[in-house]
């Protein structure tokens, strides 16, 4: 048995190896055994904690809990703001006034080459050509831990229709004059083809490091442009995080225009702690879960877009309890609402009422299920909440009564 002593060597000493070489040294910055290849990627033999996780939440695209698993137009798209919700924590603005489509496409039926995670995303032009973001904006909490780090972040890209076309991927920071998790109108202008985004007040693109050079892709200016294939292809590029940065934002927009019926899919997108390339593990899918409903949640089944009016066996009752007072009597109803997880902030509850169209409870058995009125929201809070309402004539003590709700914490503007 024998050991290797190695000693350390800075990593500026360190003379970037020839094609096909990698080198291996002990950096006298903190003694631990690095390698570097020649593209001047390090890479840490020995890291301490966690740096391959990744920071994206639904970064495969499996959670979708607002909006409908097949292609469907997004839902309050805007040009402007990250109104346009589609998988859960992921927003898309546009660039022209035209509806895309989104769709979340399961591959285990059929398998992708090339593809290692088991949903991802598609984005269908509609009407006219357009380019589009695709975003996601982290939380102080969760990227703290990354100021003045370097980081990776990384997609997978497929064009599905229309030419092999360039995008963009990008790390934004809301800057020291920026309000710790408030986020600005995104953006005020996206651009002509080939012309950065504008983005909002005091959110800044931070410029990709020049080496180690980009991965599957060019570094030019402000992010690193992907030029699609027909195929999956990992691409990606490393940022040092501002020691000021409040919160990040992971983009990824389309460079040039899209032609009407363009389709593109994205897949596998990260951003780890390091510049070590990482290849995408996706987490525990209960994991990935709750993570997303610490900005999203719903009573309705996982697959269930929220509507009103739904049948009580397609959608369940929502949150149930029994009338306390009988006939049409105020406060009659007192239903509570307990949220899956404790959500990152305090959320803004959307009510809809089984059976019936409405915002109200909906008392469902006893004589001639009927809505309750004047519903109200009681003691809201990152936890829960108490919904109250007035019975209805019919109404007697002990009926059944639910109302299905929607909690929303997520970055809109």
């Amino acid at each position: 048995m024998a050991e290797v002593d190695l000693t350390a060597i800075a990593n500026a000493n360190i003379s970037t190896p020839a094609a096909g070489v990698v080198a291996t040294f002990a950096d006298t910055a903190d003694l631990r055994l690095k390698t570097k290849d020649a593209t001047g990627l390090l890479s840490i033999l020995n890291n301490d904690g966690l740096q391959d996780r990744n920071v994206v939440t639904n970064g495969g695209f499996a959670i979708q809990q607002r909006v409908a698993t097949a292609s469907t137009a997004i839902p309050s798209v805007s040009t402007t703001t990250r109104a346009g919700q589609v998988a859960d924590r992921w927003a898309v603005t546009v660039g022209n006034v035209t509806t895309p489509s989104w769709a979340q496409i399961d591959s285990m039926a059929a398998t992708e080459t090339g593809l290692l995670s088991r949903y991802y995303g598609k984005i269908t032009q509609a009407s006219n050509a357009a380019k589009f973001i695709l975003s996601q904006f982290l939380i102080a909490s969760d990227i703290a831990h990354l100021r003045g780090q370097k980081v990776r972040v990384s997609c997978k890209l497929k064009q599905f229709v229309g030419a092999n076309a360039n995008y963009r991927l990008g790390l934004l920071q809301l800057n020291a004059s920026g309000t710790v998790d408030v986020c600005p109108a995104f953006i005020s202008a996206i651009g002509a083809a080939s012309v950065e985004p504008t983005w909002g007040t005091n959110l800044a693109a931070i410029n990709p490091d020049a080496a180690p050079t980009g991965e599957n892709g060019t570094i030019s200016g402000a992010a690193l442009t992907i030029a699609s294939t027909a195929a999956w292809v990992r691409s990606s590029c490393v940022f040092t995080v501002p020691t000021t940065a409040q919160n990040l934002v992971v983009v990824i927009y389309r460079d040039t225009l899209g032609a009407i019926n363009d389709a593109c899919g994205i897949a596998e997108v990260q951003l780890t702690q390091g510049p070590d390339l990482v290849d995408y593990v996706a987490p525990p899918l209960d994991e990935e879960l709750i993570r997303c409903q610490r900005f999203f949640s719903k009573s309705f089944p996982a697959t269930t877009v929220p509507a009103a009016a739904l049948t009580v066996a397609a959608a369940g009752t929502g949150a149930a309890s029994l009338i306390g007072k009988a006939v049409a009597t105020a406060l009659a109803v007192h239903i509570p609402v307990y949220f899956p997880t404790r959500m990152w902030k305090t959320p803004v509850v959307t009510l809809w009422t089984p059976v019936n169209a409405g915002a109200v409870p909906m008392r469902i058995d006893g004589t001639t299920p009927a809505s309750q009125t004047a519903a109200a929201q009681l003691g809201l809070t990152d936890v829960g909440l108490t919904v109250t309402a007035t019975g209805d004539a019919a109404g007697a003590i002990g009926d059944l009564v639910g109302v299905h709700w929607t909690a929303e914490a997520e970055f809109i503007t």
